[in-house]
């Protein structure tokens, strides 16, 4: 059983469908051919490629690493990956293989012999999300000098902030071709909902205070149902919203709830809710997460508590308006919890006194809509970026296409 907001995400989005991934031998033509230099670039890559393929559903796309970074599992099996080549032949078989339209780089450390080839093939070369780092030459001279040839070769720069413009200044590219865009996160798209479903559950809440936890392991329940026990005391009217990441726990769910003594509903049944008997609220349909995120002020995104899963996307409830808590196991999306945290969107909680403490804390309304806009604010700010790039990407497929 594919975890549940990972499966979510994974379903299928295009049509014709799938095509292998690196094939040795087989010819590909690649619309878009995606470098990634750092891990979040592989599903912010993945994200774009959704987001195009809305107007272009026959899309093909590669992206490619230089070895180092891993290949998520939840990745779109439309998408076809491979490690570049360095030199020589290998970097003409590449070619040969693919036959790329145009290429979108991430970051730096830009490969100068897979610049010219792509040059001399007539490939557009954009550089997305530079930053300052991608571009230090210190290890010597003729490294640079390379660097600034390859450059030239580029006609579209989007720079993460003013250090990375300054690096692209110094490296001899006009001021006017570089745009300050932000950085290239790994959003995801917003979760969608049943309208009558959101008002009738509106409704039976009658503005009653609740949290949502979302995409929960059974063994995470030890934290979590003592935890909103706690918090109820202070705040009688407290609900809680709760999702299992895995359908077939259900059951270990419903004797949890029993042995720590909870009174719970479970969806799509509403009793308990406005009259406050029902303590939770079980969810048993794995599809509708963007219900609960709309109705949650806060969220507590699991398989975070325990180790060994890594994690879930935190922009599924960031996109929808809510603060998030997580645990300290989020190995998978580290570096987007850890931005969250930066702006104070996002906070760790690691045991039943910390996450009573956090729920306790949020349940006032004012602090969690704060928390929740700041959130909000660095998952606009990646949709920002994306929406730029999509644009971009049209303009040029529709040019390659008339040319």
């Amino acid at each position: 059983m594919k975890p549940l907001l990972s499966g979510l995400m994974a379903r299928p989005r295009h049509s014709g469908g799938s095509s292998p991934k690196n094939k040795i031998g087989k010819a590909l033509t690649v619309d878009l051919w995606c470098h990634a230099t750092e891990p979040a670039h592989v599903p912010a890559f993945a994200q774009l490629r959704r987001s195009i393929a809305l107007e272009r559903p026959d899309l093909t796309c590669l992206i490619t690493t230089d070895g180092s970074l891993s290949i998520p599992d939840s990745l779109d099996a439309s998408i076809n990956t491979a490690v570049i080549p360095r030199e020589g032949n290998s970097i003409t078989a590449f070619f040969t293989q693919y036959a790329p339209r145009l290429c979108l780089w991430a970051g730096g450390w830009i490969n100068p012999a897979l610049a010219q080839e792509a040059d001399k093939r007539g490939i557009p070369l954009f550089l997305l999300d530079a930053h300052a780092e991608g571009f230090q030459t210190n290890v010597w001279r003729g490294q640079g000098l390379s660097q600034r040839r390859a450059l030239r070769l580029f006609s579209t720069f989007l720079a993460r902030d003013s250090e990375a413009e300054t690096a692209l200044r110094k490296m001899g590219v006009e001021a006017d071709d570089i745009f300050v865009a932000g950085r290239m996160q790994q959003g995801i798209p917003t979760l969608p909902c049943n309208e009558t479903d959101l008002n009738d559950l509106s409704a039976a809440l009658n503005s009653r205070p609740s949290w949502l936890a979302a995409c929960v392991r059974a063994e995470e329940l030890d934290i979590i149902l003592p935890a909103h026990f706690k918090a109820s005391r202070a705040a009688h009217r407290l609900l809680l919203i709760l999702v299992p990441d895995d359908e077939n726990e259900y059951e270990a769910f419903k004797d949890a709830l029993e042995q720590h003594q909870l009174r719970y509903t479970i969806w799509p049944e509403t009793d308990g809710l406005s009259d406050e008997t029902a303590q939770v609220l079980l969810a048993e349909d794995p599809f509708e997460l963007g219900l609960w995120f709309r109705v949650s002020p806060v969220s507590f995104m699991g398989a975070s508590l325990v180790p060994g899963h890594g994690g879930h996307n935190p922009y599924a409830a960031a996109n929808l308006g809510s603060a998030i808590l997580y645990g300290p196991n989020v190995g998978k999306y580290l570096e987007s919890y850890s931005r969250f945290a930066a702006a104070g969107g996002a906070r760790i909680v690691r045991d039943v006194d910390t996450l009573t403490a956090a729920v306790s804390q949020l349940s006032a309304p004012d602090r969690a809509a704060q928390m929740a806009m700041a959130a909000w604010e660095i998952a606009t700010e990646g949709a920002d970026v994306t929406d730029r790039i999509t644009s971009l990407v049209h303009d040029a497929l529709d040019h390659l296409e008339e040319s």
